[in-house]
This record gives C-alpha cells, sequence and structure tokens, in this order.
C-alpha cells in the first residue's frame, strides 16, 4: 500500500514538472529599449504601431515631435524611459506582485486546458516562463527564450487575456513543429506568412469554452486583420468556422493555413 502511494506522488510530480510556471519580473532597460526603438521607427515595410507609444506618453511624443535625426531620437527615447522607470520603479514592484497573484489563479488550469485544446504536451524544456513588465505597451515576445513582455498598466483582466494569447504562441509553435517540420524558424517572426497566421488564430483558439470558462474575455487580435474581407465576410470568420467545425487541432491547423496561403497577398498588403 505504502508503496502505490510513494508510486503516486512520483507521478504527479512528475505531471507537475509538465505544467509550466510564469514568473513575473520587471523588465531592464536594456531589454524594454530595443522593441521600443523598433516600435517608434517603423522601417518602410512595417506596421506603424509607434501611436500605441506616444498615446501613453503625450511627453515623449512632444520631444519626438520634430526631431528627424536617428541618433538624436534614440538619445530622447533612450533618457526619457531611463528617467520613467527609475520614477516609477516602485510601482512597476508592486505590480509584479499583483500580476503574479492573479496569475497563479489559473495558471495550472490555463496550462493543462491549452494542452488538451491542441493536443500536445508541453514538456520540461517549457517549465519556466517570464513574463517582463515593461513600460512598452505593445507586448513582444520570445519563442525561443520563451519571455514575453507585459505593459505594467495594464487592468488585470486585460494582463490575464493578454498573457494567454503570448503563452499560447509557445505551445502553438511547438505543435506547428510538429506538423510541418521543414519550417524555418525565423518564419514565426513577422513578416512572414507562418507569423501572420500565428497572430490571427488565438482568436478562436481562446474563444474556446473551455478557455472562457477558465478567464472569461473576449479575446483580441490585431485590428488589421479585422478588417480582412473574403468575398464579403470577414477572414477570421473562416478561422472560427474551420475551428468550430475540426476534426482535431490538427485539421483546423491545416485548414487555416491552406486558406491563409490563398489569400496570402491580401494579408501581407494589409
Amino acid at each position: 500500500m505504502q508503496q502505490n502511494i510513494v508510486g503516486a506522488v512520483a507521478v504527479a510530480g512528475e505531471r507537475d514538472e509538465m505544467i509550466p510556471k510564469v514568473e513575473f519580473k520587471i523588465a531592464s532597460i536594456e531589454h524594454m529599449l530595443p522593441p521600443i526603438y523598433t516600435f517608434l521607427n517603423p522601417s518602410k515595410n512595417d506596421w506603424d504601431w509607434s501611436h500605441y507609444i506616444l498615446k501613453k506618453y503625450p511627453n515623449l511624443k512632444k520631444e519626438l515631435q520634430h526631431i528627424k535625426n536617428t541618433k538624436k531620437r534614440k538619445e530622447i527615447i533612450k533618457n526619457f524611459f531611463t528617467n520613467f522607470l527609475k520614477q516609477n520603479k516602485h510601482i512597476l514592484e508592486k505590480k509584479t506582485k499583483i500580476f503574479q497573484k492573479e496569475w497563479n489563479k489559473v495558471n495550472n488550469k490555463f496550462m493543462e486546458t491549452l494542452s488538451e485544446i491542441l493536443e500536445i504536451n508541453w514538456s520540461k524544456k517549457d517549465k519556466k516562463i517570464v513574463a517582463y513588465l515593461s513600460l512598452n505597451p505593445i507586448c513582444p515576445r520570445n519563442i525561443k527564450n520563451k519571455t514575453f513582455d507585459m505593459y505594467y498598466n495594464s487592468p488585470i483582466e486585460w494582463m490575464v487575456a493578454g498573457s494567454m494569447h503570448e503563452i499560447l504562441h509557445f505551445l502553438y509553435f511547438k505543435k506547428w513543429k510538429k506538423i510541418f517540420p521543414k519550417t524555418d524558424e525565423k518564419e514565426f517572426d513577422s513578416p512572414y506568412l507562418v507569423w501572420h497566421l500565428s497572430e490571427m488564430v488565438p482568436k478562436p483558439i481562446l474563444y474556446d469554452k473551455k478557455i472562457q470558462n477558465i478567464h472569461k474575455y473576449k479575446p483580441l487580435v490585431y485590428h488589421e486583420y479585422e478588417n480582412i474581407q473574403i468575398k464579403g465576410k470577414s477572414l477570421l470568420k473562416f478561422l472560427q468556422e474551420f475551428y468550430s467545425n475540426r476534426k482535431d487541432f490538427e485539421d483546423f491547423l491545416r485548414k487555416s493555413w491552406n486558406f491563409t496561403k490563398k489569400h496570402e497577398k491580401k494579408i501581407k498588403n494589409i
């Protein structure tokens, strides 16, 4: 009897190791600045999301308003956010604790449910995910390092929903590689079509009632995708139909990918 109990505890311990834990940390200024520079100075072929940052920081907008010189802009941006972080470090420290406490309430259930939906297990390599609290209202993620950024001033409801969205990417691309093993991992990022699809599928996946039962919140994707119409019908509605009528997750992914490739030009021209 004792052996059975010990065995059960060991199995449970192994299972727990397969459930990733998210640790919230304050991002260093060195971590924050590169993506902020990129978003505030988009290249010709990138989406211009600078307004998302400038709307949160009107004083920075004023400072940059008439500055065209790249070096000078970079200096202004660095000084602004370095000073802002110093002045508001105590707020980020407080938010880190709050976010950690709130996320812990849903972590295990979400990780298990996501694994069930995507039909793939987390591995021991995934056991720690780091969420960096950042001054950047745009939340980049790093698939290889299992990290993502979260805007420090997000409401709790959005923080949970946003974290779910970013965490989904980590398991989603693991599933993707199983189905499409020849994919070059650079395609997991912009501007590749594989990346575009990965930013559209969170809507039907996170709208799944199993996820909504954990955290009821309307999943959002970039509004650029919301505006794409195919034969008078929203592109995202097609993806929702593929999801609702899927035989399994692989079926959903293959149909979505074939559909996306068919309409690649329209998607990439938004």
